[in-house]
This record gives C-alpha cells, structure tokens and sequence, in this order.
C-alpha cells in the first residue's frame, strides 16, 4: 500500500523553478518532492500518495502524457495535478483534455496556492 505523503510531487528539470516552489512552500510548511524525470517521479508514486503532483512542460518528455498515465491510476485520480504551461491556447485545451489544471507562467505564489486549495 502506498504511503500516504504531505509533500507537494514537483516534475521538471528547471533548477529556478524547483527552488522557488520549495521556498514558497516550505515556509507555509509544504514538503516539495521533485525529479528531473518522469521515469523517476513515476516509480516515486508506485509507494507514495502526494497532496497534489504538479508537473512542468520542461521536463524529459511530454508533461500531458505523464498526466494521462497518473489519471489512469485509482489511487491518484482525486489528487490535484497541474501543469505549468506557456499562456497559449493550445496548451490550455490540451489541459483540459487531458483533465489536468494548467498553471500559466510565470508561476506565483496565489496561482500556486489556488492551486493546492482547489484540490
């Protein structure tokens, strides 16, 4: 049975990015998991259940085909996933096919927070 975990899953390989989630949320006393590969952020959900997986569109391969998979599993179809995207049209119909949140850049801390409270 997976762990059931109080950290925020964060996929991407944007060192800039990954810093600021942790300082945003650490101090409102979030953990911040991140991997700078799908494959590795994945094997992490096999033994634990996050509060909320958000995931980058810089990242080793497509962010919507890694939500796609993460919706398939039971255990994880409640939890909030988002996507942080450029402002385009086409990525935020994407989002929406895929069932995700989209989180336009730049990220900030009330998009982010809307984020984990809508959840």
């Amino acid at each position: 049975m997976a762990a059931l975990s109080d950290a925020l899953l964060f996929m991407s390989r944007n060192e800039a990015l990954r810093a600021y989630l942790e300082l945003v949320l650490t101090e409102k006393g979030i953990p911040v998991v991140y991997f700078d590969s799908a494959r590795e952020g994945l094997f992490w959900l096999v033994d634990h259940t996050p509060r909320a997986i958000l995931l980058d569109t810089d990242l080793d391969v497509d962010p919507f085909a890694v939500a796609s998979r993460i919706r398939h599993v039971r255990r994880l179809k409640d939890i909030p996933l988002g996507v942080i995207i450029e402002p385009q049209e086409k990525l935020r119909t994407t989002a929406e096919v895929v069932r995700v949140r989209p989180l336009e850049k730049p990220l900030t801390r009330e998009k982010l927070f809307g984020f984990l409270q809508a959840g």
